[in-house]
């Protein structure tokens, strides 16, 4: 069996790690960040890709998410606090996300949110907010 490897790393947290292929490109998401803090949750949904499964995994500025880079894909807005744990599925009409997060407009309730994911022409992903 090879030995692991590291495909990402993150001082202030990431987890859940999600591989996806997308084209020529697989796509690591990961959550970064705190988690489980209700409203005051900083989790958020980053990507970076590669060519190779086994990485190096670059954001869109360059950064290897072995050293703290990860374009951000979705993080909070309106009332959508910590998304994150994070994973993908193709549907019929296109690529699917899946993640929780904390509703601020039922006092934190936890939330399952679940987002058509689009595709910049160069061939990042994101959520239309």
């Amino acid at each position: 069996m090879p030995p692991a490897r590291s495909l990402a790393h993150r001082a202030n947290g990431l987890e859940g790690a999600y591989l996806y292929k997308q084209g020529s490109y697989y796509y690591l998401f990961a959550s970064i960040n705190a988690c489980c803090k209700n409203v005051d949750s900083t989790y958020r949904i980053v990507a970076g890709r590669s060519a190779s499964i086994t990485g190096p995994y670059l954001d869109r500025g360059g950064v290897p998410m072995t050293s703290g880079g990860g374009t951000i894909v979705l993080s909070a807005h309106a009332n959508i606090s910590g998304p994150g744990g994070q994973s993908l599925f193709a549907d019929t009409d296109g690529d699917i996300l899946v993640y929780h997060y904390y509703d601020g407009n039922q006092n934190g309730t936890p939330e399952l949110g679940i987002n058509h994911i689009s595709w910049t022409t160069d061939g990042w992903p994101y959520v239309a907010t």
